[in-house]
């Protein structure tokens, strides 16, 4: 049996996907789970990740397990949060005695400064690597392709993105479908020992004025723009959308360390740590389909009576 943490997110969804199409026996963790059709075939064990005892009943019995660490973007003290649901599934693991652990952190987690929410990350792996009973592979991947699917609606309604990273800045972007075939094919074939670390790096860096252009073309807008605006904009469309104030300022202290190269110093790219999809494919598929959806989504919304729109939640 193999547990799959976070199994509704972009990751933990593919992993399972995976899992299940090469006849292993897959428990998936979650919250909750809207549409169990798409686990056909998985053990669901639905209940909060962040109770140890819950957590640990779910990874009993299991060859390999998948952790990481959900965002909670309602968490007023990011790092707190990150370090005590790190501490639930360390305990978890101990207690359960789990032998092998593929865990989610991110480039970066080896620094000890200045990288935002990747910092409760490194934390994790030095808890993680405490475990002296269990294997561990910690995957360090890089910026999702999967965070331009946020300027969806500013692309909609102004054929713009923005951001705080620097358009000029090559940053590797990477498919969380590529990130899931790794630590699928990992949890299937755990003969990593001790505790390790694993890079991915995506296809290739890109900076945010190219990926604009390959977005464009994709969705055949060609006129779409990444627009840079100062931090302080920025911090208050963060916490307009829902997000607390520390996971803002985490969030752009983060684009901070990639703007000023402190996380692409970390590590050189090789064949090992690049990964098969292309900007052009993800743009192509994902992003396209998503696009796709919000521009519908858009259009019914406009065509409604103006009474409803205002009637509605």
């Amino acid at each position: 049996m193999i547990l799959v943490m976070g199994a509704t997110g972009h990751i933990g969804s593919k992993i399972t996907t995976h899992l299940l199409a090469n006849s292993q026996q897959v428990r998936c963790v979650a919250r909750k789970f809207p549409n169990k059709d798409a686990f056909r075939g998985a053990e669901l064990a639905q209940g909060d990740a962040n109770d140890v005892s819950f957590l640990m009943d779910c990874m009993r019995g299991c060859s390999a397990v998948f952790t990481m660490i959900p965002p909670d973007m309602s968490a007023k003290e990011v790092r707190f949060y990150q370090n005590k649901f790190g501490e639930v599934i360390a305990e978890a693991i101990e207690e359960a005695g789990v032998k092998k652990v593929v865990n989610l952190s991110s480039v970066g987690a080896n620094l000890e400064s200045g990288t935002g929410p990747i910092l409760g990350l490194h934390d994790q792996e030095e808890r993680l690597n405490s475990i002296t009973r269990a294997d561990i592979m910690h995957l360090r991947p890089t910026y999702f392709m999967e965070n331009l699917l946020s300027g969806i609606p500013s692309i909609i309604s102004m054929n713009r993105f923005f951001g705080t990273i620097s358009s000029e800045v090559p940053v590797p972007m990477i498919a969380t479908r590529d990130i899931a075939a790794r630590a699928a094919f990992l949890l299937m074939h755990p003969e990593f020992k001790s505790h390790n670390v694993e890079y991915l790096l995506g296809e290739r860096d890109v900076t945010f004025d190219e990926a604009l252009r390959i977005l464009g073309q994709a969705i055949k807008k060609p006129e779409i723009e990444y627009v840079e605006v100062p931090e302080q904009e920025m911090r208050n469309y963060l916490i307009g959308a829902g997000l607390t104030e520390d996971w803002s300022d985490a969030m752009l202290e983060m684009n901070r360390s990639f703007n000023n190269g402190s996380i692409a110093g970390t590590v050189n790219r090789d064949k090992k740590n690049t990964t098969a999809t292309s900007l052009e494919e993800f743009a192509r598929t994902t992003f396209l389909d998503a696009y796709t959806r919000a521009q519908r989504t858009d259009a019914d919304r406009k065509s409604r009576p103006s009474s409803e729109r205002e009637a509605r939640p």
